[in-house]
């Protein structure tokens, strides 16, 4: 199949580099691209070269002015048959005249060399990106990582050949390119097995409640684009939920050990009891041939008392299982129980662990989780930390009118909004009642405030509906930096002064603390 578009042709131009075992450079690149496209390569201008020619053209007189003009738009234009005009037309001027065409060579190669010096701090920015790059798209390609070890020796050395250092570049850069796609595909192919693998586990799992709660908050995370905010938060989420497994696996197989002991031993019994049974049978059958042989009374007495005796060991024997048996079985129920209590534990700690029933937004046990991991980031990376308390207006006149039910609308419809319309490293956690906060990492107060207001913004263009009313919730809010030296109550304490004083405003507005 002949290729048509451009894609088809790089593509095509890709096969025949790797099937002819040749460098992927940009010049082998371009010749098989135009080869496939059954085209010609484009002669290459030396932009740069002619622009340092350009700076460099005298211009003392008005004839020398013009000629620099239009030499500097023949290159702007990158073509050359300008500059063979505006050539022919110097020469023919400059032969009826004495005027020179240019600066003398020993004038002119200071300049250039002066233009083509690149400052010290951007080789050394750049040798740090090239860096930086490998460990993002992994360091599984030997020839990107000789490339960019290259590159960086090449951008640390005194002095750089540009058009050598454009070559190293553009190499890096083709072959980065490759790994960075190759990389992609990796990392969306894992994600789909994840959620394969989620998935199945779910579905053969349909009978316990908590273990689907958390492969659906697992699979909620594995969504791209992925960060290690959300990552972070499913790890603190699991935590807890996984230490209680731990213990209901153990008591499970103590219970477990315990049933096993239990049957044991009424097997046990269960097999001496018989024993015994057909022992006693044959003794009391015995007594009675013994008595149906007895003539007196001085005979029949001690067989009488010889079966009294069996009788009463055999009430002790039968006394004694049944009290094993009921102590065996007392422990079997105990444990019984305590991996039950363990099970409704798992369940209340799988549905309360780190977010609020009602709204799905973080409880006060996952916002001290996220501040905790965001103050530390903070102080870390020497970043800004900013919170903001909301609490929506005329909460209790929304419930007296429409009820209860249609206030905890009102709040989840809130939340959902605000999940929305927030950055994704934004956290909301609802504080109590009618009240959220909002952790804003990477943000000065500012920049904090228009967040907030975006989340007001949106709030105004979908209404909420009770019913088939559609109401208009607002809500104010104060906004807060956290500092190093504080703790969450003095840095909370200050958004709520700013929360009410946007109330005494007149409600719907975010304000600065």
């Amino acid at each position: 199949m002949t290729a048509s578009t451009p894609q088809e042709i790089a593509r095509e131009a890709v096969k025949r580099l790797t099937a002819r075992k040749l460098p992927p450079t940009p010049e082998n690149f371009q010749t098989f691209y135009h080869e496939v496209a059954g085209t010609r390569p484009l002669k290459p201008f030396p932009l740069e070269n002619l622009r340092q020619i350009a700076q460099a053209l005298p211009e003392a007189t008005p004839a020398q002015q013009r000629f620099k003009s239009q030499f500097g738009k023949a290159v702007s234009m990158h073509s050359w048959d300008d500059l063979e005009r505006v050539l022919s037309q110097q020469l023919r001027n400059q032969s009826a005249s004495t005027e020179t065409l240019a600066p003398t060579p020993v004038a002119l190669a200071p300049v250039v060399q002066e233009q083509e010096r690149f400052p010290p701090e951007l080789l050394e920015q750049m040798a740090r990106i090239v860096g930086n790059a490998l460990p993002a798209v992994g360091n599984d390609d030997r020839k990107v990582v000789e490339l960019a070890d290259e590159l960086i020796n090449y951008l640390r050395l005194p002095e750089q050949h540009p058009p050598s250092l454009r070559k190293l570049m553009a190499d890096f850069a083709f072959r980065l390119s490759f790994v960075a796609e190759e990389q992609a595909a990796i990392r969306e192919t894992l994600l789909k097995l994840l959620h394969g693998v989620l998935d199945n586990v779910r579905v053969v799992n349909l009978e316990q409640p908590w273990l689907q709660k958390q492969l659906g908050a697992l699979i909620d995370v594995a969504q791209p684009p992925l960060s290690i905010r959300r990552l972070e938060d499913a790890q603190s989420r699991l935590k807890d939920l996984t230490r209680l497994q731990l213990d209901t696996k153990e008591q499970m197989i103590v219970a477990q050990n315990a049933m096993k002991e239990t049957l044991a031993v009424f097997m046990q019994r269960l097999s001496e009891t018989a024993a015994n049974s057909q022992q006693y049978q044959q003794r009391f059958e015995h007594f009675a041939h013994q008595l149906e042989r007895s003539t007196s009374l001085a005979e029949i007495t001690p067989v009488l008392q010889q079966a009294i005796q069996s009788a009463r060991t055999l009430a002790l024997d039968s006394q004694r299982t049944g009290d094993d048996l009921g102590g065996l079985r007392e422990r079997a129920i105990q444990a019984e129980a305590q991996v039950e209590q363990l099970r409704l534990e798992l369940q209340r700690m799988s549905d309360q662990a780190s977010h609020d029933l009602l709204t799905g937004a973080l409880n006060r046990k996952g916002m001290a989780e996220a501040l905790e991991r965001e103050t530390a980031r903070a102080q870390r990376s020497g970043t800004r930390l900013c919170l903001a308390l909301l609490d929506l207006d005329d909460f209790k006149r929304l419930n007296d009118s429409w009820g209860h039910l249609a206030g905890d609308a009102a709040l989840q419809h809130l939340a959902t909004v605000a999940k929305t319309a927030l950055r994704p490293q934004d956290a909301l956690a609802r504080y109590g009642g009618e009240e959220f906060v909002i952790l804003l990492p990477d943000t000065d107060p500012d920049d904090a405030v228009e967040v907030v207001r975006r989340v007001q913004r949106e709030l105004t263009t979908q209404l909420f509906m009770s019913g088939s009313e559609r109401l208009l919730i607002t809500f104010s809010a104060g906004v807060t930096q956290m500092h190093s030296e504080e703790n969450f109550e003095q840095a909370i304490e200050r958004a709520d002064q700013a929360m009410y004083a946007a109330k005494r405003a007149g409600k719907n507005r975010v304000l600065r603390a």
